[in-house]
């Protein structure tokens, strides 16, 4: 049986901060490496796919994070959170394997459900817009509805590796499962010109692979057991987040289809496409930073014992994270119409410079809104999530038809923005009442001040340059380097302690 590794701990007992660095950065290999991937990737998807194959590329991403969460992501979660609160080795296992099959199982039962109803899903789904034909759409979605259970299966191994600190196995695989993915994209996009059936084979493939080697190996060494014991109060638990994976996927897809239905757009789908380039331009630091932070950030804070200096490490730790996120942000706040005319490739996709500072502004306080459902988990008060996300939800449905039809793309960036802001502040006053965590609000709002700034800057200057022509190219890129050096170094002394800035100086020479 493969035991977690040891927890390198203080001498007062708490997890070492060392370690919670040294494995998120592990962590982050893959994920930044994917990124690599991507962004090189993209000129070609746009080349291979068009803005409308694009667009649907794009909602059928969101609907593969959508439906896991709905199935079983968050359930897997709480299977780290009960991992921690077993006490013998036995309840452990059976705690990992027992949440392993169940999930498995329920994802190929609603998925083979669905299916069967594949002809009637389809247009709900993936409503017709544009040159995307109705064969195409469903055989998309018939590939969709098959690859989810074995990304599914996949994550619950992926999930054990995190719940064991085995984080060097968890980079490993996640790589050679890229890599081979890519692969298989140059043949069947680039040499077969499948589309996005082709791309979807790709994934099907590598998570196929995946799923039957890691969670063979896995039920081998701990024992396919099912113990509904151990399941009871990990279902309680975690059932209130199946409601918030619902309305967690309506908040970050439901932008496409309004695109579609309300822009006044000929072709909706390339519209679609076009905002999907910038979405996924403003999400890249989340996926590099915040994915691997919160993998081995849970286990690490659930360690602590002691309720007031877990409250005090989340409080420092969760401030370090937001302006990490934040810093990192600036480039791509700033930068982001270059980003999309390097990146779209085709002149139709350059529009996309319009809507990334409010993608990547907004998930900086996705970022803070992450941190402040941990003391509700530790808390065990999930139910509180289904109202503030249930009323999240609201506010983005009424300022998406409110501002898609008179600003299209833009206004459904701006909605993503304010529905991120707001899933934010709900979250800090709920955990504000109900754990003992002394957020540092003061610094948490310099950070997000300084995103504020970044996003309106940037947005005048891309202005007076495209529109107005005032700015030259050389003289743009220069005023906006002055504003991002400007910014970070206004965290570096207004944001960070003398004594943080003395630790991290520190830290780097070490390396």
């Amino acid at each position: 049986m493969t035991e977690p590794q040891t927890t390198s701990r203080s001498p007062g007992g708490t997890p070492k901060l060392g370690g919670l660095v040294k494995h998120s950065a592990i962590y982050s290999a893959a994920p930044l490496l994917r990124q690599v991937i991507a962004i090189a990737m993209t000129h070609l998807y746009t080349r291979w796919l068009g803005d409308s194959g694009f667009g649907v590329k794009g909602v059928i991403d969101l609907w593969m994070v959508g439906i896991q969460q709905l199935l079983g992501v968050n359930v897997l979660g709480a299977m780290v959170r009960f991992y921690y609160d077993s006490k013998s080795n036995e309840d452990r296992s059976a705690t990992i394997t027992s949440t392993m099959i169940l999930v498995t199982a329920v994802a190929w039962l609603v998925c083979g459900t669905a299916f069967l109803f594949s002809s009637s899903l389809q247009p709900w789904m993936l409503p017709e817009s544009g040159e995307v034909a109705r064969s195409q759409l469903l055989t998309v979605l018939q590939l969709t509805l098959i690859l989810i259970p074995f990304q599914l299966s996949t994550q619950s191994g992926f999930y054990y590796l995190m719940a064991v600190k085995q984080s060097r196995l968890f980079t490993f695989i996640q790589t050679a499962k890229l890599l081979f993915e890519i692969a298989l994209n140059f043949l069947l996009l680039g040499v077969f010109d499948l589309g996005v059936p082709g791309f979807l084979m790709s994934m099907l493939a590598g998570e196929a692979l995946t799923s039957l080697f890691l969670c063979g190996w896995i039920l081998k060494e701990l024992g396919p057991r099912f113990v509904p014991r151990v399941l009871r109060p990990l279902l309680v638990y975690a059932a209130p987040l199946v409601p918030v994976g619902v309305c967690q996927l309506a908040i970050h897809s439901l932008d496409r289809y309004l695109l579609v239905d309300l822009s006044g757009s000929a072709d909706g789908w390339g519209l679609t496409g076009v905002y999907d380039l910038g979405y996924k331009i403003g999400f890249l630091v989340t996926t590099m930073i915040l994915g691997p932070f919160i993998q081995i950030f849970h286990p690490w804070i659930y360690d602590i014992e002691d309720e007031e200096e877990r409250g005090q490490h989340l409080a420092r730790v969760g401030t370090w994270a937001v302006l990490a996120i934040a810093a990192a942000s600036l480039g791509v706040i700033l930068f982001g119409r270059q980003a999309a005319v390097v990146l779209g490739g085709k002149p139709e996709f350059w529009e996309a410079w319009r809507v990334i500072p409010y993608i990547a502004g907004g998930y900086v306080f996705w970022a803070l809104y992450h941190v402040s459902q941990i003391p509700l988990f530790i808390a065990k008060r999930t139910g509180r999530l289904l109202f503030i996300n249930f009323v999240a939800l609201g506010i983005n449905i009424y300022v998406n038809t409110l501002l898609i039809p008179e600003y299209q793309i833009v206004g459904a960036a701006i909605t993503t923005a304010v529905t991120f802001a707001s899933l934010a502040l709900m979250g800090m006053l709920a955990s504000r009442s109900t754990a003992r965590v002394p957020f540092e609000f003061g610094r948490l709002a310099l950070t997000l001040a300084g995103i504020v700034l970044g996003g309106a800057f940037a947005l005048w200057i891309d202005t007076l340059q495209v529109e107005r022509g005032v700015l030259g190219v050389a003289a743009a890129m220069g005023l906006k380097a002055l504003a991002c050096a400007a910014l970070i170094g206004g965290y570096w002394l207004l944001v960070l302690r003398a004594d943080e800035r003395s630790q991290f100086i520190g830290w780097i020479r070490r390396r």
